[in-house]
């Protein structure tokens, strides 16, 4: 069954030619989808590094926080022990009089 406009020594090569188109195709196709993979894949990794870049700059500022916390806390402990010590001495020197 030859057509005519088809010569006839192409006839052969047509069932080759649409096989060829669809692995083109296929191979596009894969194409697309590795390219496609590599991007959500360094999106993936640079989206993680942002957030434990952020997790980590929040435990800094937490640990910050709390280390100037702690050190205020010290420093009015100091001076209400200042004040202690001082109301006692005040009270000895009175008493020794």
């Amino acid at each position: 069954m030859s057509d005519d406009t088809t010569p006839p020594e192409e006839e052969p090569r047509q069932p080759y030619a649409g096989a060829a188109d669809m692995m083109l195709r296929s191979v596009q196709a894969w194409n697309d989808l590795l390219t496609t993979s590599t991007d959500m894949a360094f999106d993936v990794v640079l989206k993680n590094w942002d957030y434990s870049r952020s997790l980590r700059n929040s435990a800094e500022q937490a640990v910050a926080d709390t280390i100037r916390t702690q050190q205020r806390l010290s420093r009015e402990m100091r001076q209400a022990w200042q004040g202690y010590s001082d109301d006692v001495k005040e009270i000895i020197e009175k008493s020794g009089k």
